[in-house]
């Protein structure tokens, strides 16, 4: 996105949903739907997000706090998301989705809100994205983003 900190939501609206899944036996299950206990819901996607978060950082290429992602080596990032990941879905990222989280984030947000300045960095970061001319096949149809010109986006 061009950015040197963005919001972890809005990074994480970019991702596909996931799905929640209880992560207990069949028997602690049914246990839960009687009130017995409570078990905490699992979404893979949030999950693989946290660990690789968790892994960029110990290779020092971001910072991550509660809120916001700090990204130091954008170069190395972007290295990693064009030839070192393997097997990536066909509809990569979900820009429409980050785009309603932020304005849901800031329809919600107070008139002395700290991250309303940053909020409306990543709107404007998205809507270039979009606007990038296509440099590469788009392989997931309509709700897509555009392949970026790896000069606009270093």
């Amino acid at each position: 996105m061009g950015l040197d900190v963005v919001q972890r939501s809005t990074i994480r609206a970019l991702l596909p949903v996931g799905v929640q899944k209880v992560g207990a036996s069949q028997a602690q299950q049914t246990q839960r739907r009687k009130g017995k206990t409570g078990l905490a819901k699992q979404n893979g996607t949030t999950r693989r997000f946290q660990e690789k978060l968790r892994e960029y950082e110990d290779w020092g290429w971001i910072s991550r706090g509660h809120l916001l992602i700090a990204v130091h080596d954008r170069g190395a990032l972007l290295d990693h998301a064009l030839h070192g990941e393997r097997n990536l879905p066909p509809k990569l990222l979900d820009v429409e989705r980050a785009i309603a989280k932020i304005r849901e984030d800031q329809a919600a947000a107070e008139p002395d809100d700290r991250l309303i300045e940053q909020r409306r960095k990543e709107l404007r970061a998205l809507m270039r994205l979009m606007q990038a001319p296509v440099t590469g096949v788009n392989r997931s149809g309509t709700r897509s983003v555009r392949f970026v010109n790896r000069s606009r986006v270093i």
